[in-house]
């Protein structure tokens, strides 16, 4: 392989596994969100017909 080849072979293998270990420790320190933004409630909509497209 050349210079540049393995150069960007260890860039790319940082990137991917970095992100997924900063991605473990994120996960690991906030588990779950502590508030949900307002207007997030399910609405039953029995009264609405789904949406109809025309193919």
């Amino acid at each position: 392989m050349t210079g540049i080849a393995l150069t960007f072979l260890i860039l790319a293998l940082v990137v991917v596994w970095g992100g997924l270990l900063v991605s473990a420790l994120f996960l690991a320190r906030r588990p779950e969100v502590a508030a949900y933004p307002p207007g997030g409630d399910d609405e039953p909509r029995e009264s609405v017909a789904p949406i109809e497209h025309d193919t």
